[in-house]
């Protein structure tokens, strides 16, 4: 008699996926390796903010290696604000209270515009641009009347073109661009793939730069599972946002005294 032939047994679970939290804390490295390219080694190293002594360090073989570790970590930080965006859509479903989110940005956004100007430019106050957590209080406001709205499309897109123009006027980082992305991976919340693909080429065209290089982060949102995590980190990304700006700023100012 014929031995049974052995069946071998893989491992079927299902990928988990990463939550919510995880997938905030994937973006804050990316926009730290962001800033460490931009704030760090273009502003601190290579001392980007004066042409003069940016055009002196180009010159040189340690000055180019320098700046190719600073392109390289600023292609990865173009992960970054597309995970925000959609994390910023998923904490306006999931919130018990628009106004108090809304108003725990704006908070936010005011205390890290004086950091986010010094790490930018080395000065308090820098109009001319601002940082990106206002660009995200825009999306929520945006997504606030376009849901307030939804029996209107009219009305729908003059909420998110008053929003948009709002981000164009006010300089913000990410600026319209960031705005229409939160605002249409909101309409496409019930449609996962549309949701993916139109964020996708949204932050592709925003990233025409860097090789339109951020649509590769639709890759981990993807794998989101649709859970907050066990994490307790619902503060932890406000707070970090300015204390890391002021750190940065700070070694940049004493590394050029």
């Amino acid at each position: 008699m014929a031995a049974k032939p052995i069946k071998l047994k893989f491992n079927q679970r299902r990928l988990a996926g990463f939550s919510g939290n995880q997938l905030k804390l994937i973006a804050f490295f990316f926009m730290l390796c962001d800033h460490v390219g931009f704030m760090l080694i273009e502003n601190g190293v290579l001392y980007g903010q004066n042409p003069i002594y940016w055009e002196l360090a180009l010159q040189t073989p340690e000055g180019q290696r320098w700046y190719l570790a600073a392109r390289v970590l600023r292609f990865l930080g173009r992960l970054a604000f597309p995970l925000f965006a959609f994390l910023t859509v998923e904490g306006f479903q999931h919130t018990r209270n628009v106004r108090n989110y809304a108003l725990r940005l704006a908070v936010f956004a005011a205390i890290s515009e004086v950091p986010f100007d010094l790490a930018i430019k080395g000065v308090v106050w820098y109009p001319e641009y601002q940082n990106a957590l206002i660009t995200l209080l825009l999306g929520v406001i945006s997504m606030y009347f376009v849901e307030k709205a939804r029996k209107s499309p009219f009305l729908q897109v003059l909420a998110i073109g008053i929003c948009c123009a709002a981000a164009y006027f006010l300089r913000c980082d990410y600026g319209p661009v960031g705005v229409l992305l939160i605002s249409v991976l909101y309409l496409f919340r019930m449609d996962r793939n549309m949701q993916l693909i139109a964020g996708a080429v949204i932050s592709a065209a925003e990233s025409y730069i860097y090789c339109g290089v951020a649509a590769l982060s639709y890759g981990l949102i993807w794998l989101y599972n649709g859970k907050r995590g066990d994490w307790a980190l619902k503060y932890f990304f406000y707070f970090a946002y300015p204390a890391h700006l002021a750190l940065f700023w700070a070694l940049v100012y004493l590394a050029n005294r």
